[in-house]
């Protein structure tokens, strides 16, 4: 209709109808826009500015927005924990700050199980001589000192390094003192007041070796316990709803100068494994895997145990591959995984029931590639799929194992979103479950009648 024809009385309505209806599509839009459902940098529908904003990053750093979770830490004598660290140690007085020891720089194999010491020294911080609050790095947890007003409580038991330390299998004539500071530190815990009020459920406890309190630990299973996996643990006793799953701290070197020009043609290996073949349970899928793969020319498949010379033969390995392949080892997991992510080798993942750190937060199919066991078991057919694999997807993974790698470094003082702090996030993210089965067993007069049922 031509403007000029118009009746001023048609002229009100128009201009009202206009307003109404710009009205409407501004609300439309700001709705669209609050919920995320209006993706603008990838519509076709909207102008060219904004389909030319550079793309949404596949990976965001976890970042640090709640204040830090309050720990407070038992002090234990020293035979609990880093006193198993020197042989023929009498000194039995809590560690401090001051008198904490650094981690063995030669440790073997007991330093991939080594989370329990990392998650205590992580504890003492704020207090290490010359650091100063307002410089400390954004930690995801801090000690308190007086328990009334802790959110968890942390057990400082390395019963990873007691299994190392005191032997390695049940008849081992060591293994009675094993079993004694489990019995000792369970005698301290009931006679907390704090255990008793929740039954031990606010309190955090570390199991990362799956032999570590092998003993007693069903009498620990409503606390939340860090593991490595779930392999050797009873579905009533440990599973992700209450527990932690934890990283093994890698063995060999990172790779912080991973700037080649061309990563993808400078690791001229395929496919590499170096480690034990002879494994229980899962495990026996390697050698299986060794039988398909040791004749290939561009896969490197050899036997070795964890010696400090073969672990400086895995590092330059792994830096020389494309691929690392991670079957199960006696339990879902092994540590090999993490050594691949630091060495910036994209994982190849062999393991049906395996359980990952993180990955709440953490995509792995975006740096690990998945096979069944069944898939990898079919002649040829592993091979094959990598051999296909596109160099532009390989890139894509290796670039963002160099953007990953950096939350499975253990290091005092740790730094903002590296492994212990990510632990850290892991508990706090079990509590709610963890306040509601407080709250629920307080005032339960019968058993647990829903748990039962179900």
């Amino acid at each position: 209709m031509n403007p000029k024809t118009m009746s001023n009385f048609e002229k009100p309505m128009y201009k009202k109808a206009a307003l109404t209806l710009a009205f409407f599509i501004i609300l439309t839009f700001t709705y669209l826009f609050l919920i995320g459902t209006l993706n603008l940098r990838g519509s076709y529908y909207f102008s060219p500015f904004l389909q030319s904003l550079p793309p949404k990053p596949n990976w965001v750093p976890p970042c640090h927005s709640l204040p830090p979770l309050k720990v407070y830490m038992y002090d234990l004598p020293r035979r609990f924990n880093v006193g198993m660290l020197r042989k023929g140690s009498t000194d039995q007085t809590p560690v401090t700050a001051k008198t904490l020891p650094p981690w063995p720089k030669v440790s073997g194999l007991r330093k991939q199980h080594s989370v329990e010491y990392w998650m205590m020294a992580s504890l003492f911080v704020a207090e290490k001589e010359g650091i100063k609050n307002n410089d400390l790095v954004k930690m995801e947890a801090v000690r308190v000192l007086d328990p009334e007003i802790a959110d968890v409580f942390f057990v400082p038991f390395f019963s990873s390094l007691s299994f190392n330390f005191y032997g390695h299998n049940m008849t081992d004539p060591n293994t009675k003192h094993d079993k004694g500071l489990q019995v000792d530190i369970l005698k301290f815990l009931r006679k907390s007041k704090y255990w008793q009020r929740s039954e031990g459920r606010d309190h955090v406890i570390p199991m990362h070796h799956p032999n570590a309190f092998r003993f007693l630990r069903e009498q620990v299973n409503k606390s939340i316990i860090v593991v490595a996996d779930f392999g050797r643990y009873p579905r009533s006793m440990s599973n992700l709803k209450k527990d932690v799953v934890a990283p093994y701290v890698h063995v060999v070197d990172s790779y912080t100068n991973d700037e080649t020009s061309d990563p993808f043609e400078s690791r001229t290996t395929l496919l590499y494994f170096r480690g034990r073949t002879v494994r229980k349970d899962d495990g026996v899928v390697r050698a299986k895997l060794q039988k398909l793969l040791e004749d290939y020319v561009d896969v490197r498949f050899e036997r070795s145990v964890a010696t400090e010379a073969n672990i400086k033969l895995s590092t330059k390995g792994m830096r020389l591959s494309k691929f690392c392949l991670h079957p199960a080892g006696d339990t879902p997991s092994s540590c090999r995984l993490f050594d691949a992510i630091v060495s910036h080798c994209v994982p190849v993942i062999i393991s049906d029931q395996i359980e990952l750190p993180f990955e709440d937060e953490i995509d792995y199919s975006e740096f690990s590639l998945f096979f069944s066991t069944d898939e990898a078991l079919k002649p040829g057919y592993l091979i094959e799929q990598l051999r296909q694999f596109p160099k532009v997807k390989w890139l894509t993974m290796w670039n963002k194992l160099k953007d990953v790698s950096k939350l499975y470094e253990f290091q005092y003082p740790p730094k903002n979103r590296d492994a212990v702090n990510m632990i850290w996030r892991q508990v706090r993210h079990k509590l709610p479950s963890t306040r509601l089965a407080v709250h629920r067993t307080r005032r339960l007069k019968i058993p647990d009648w829903w748990g039962s049922k179900r």
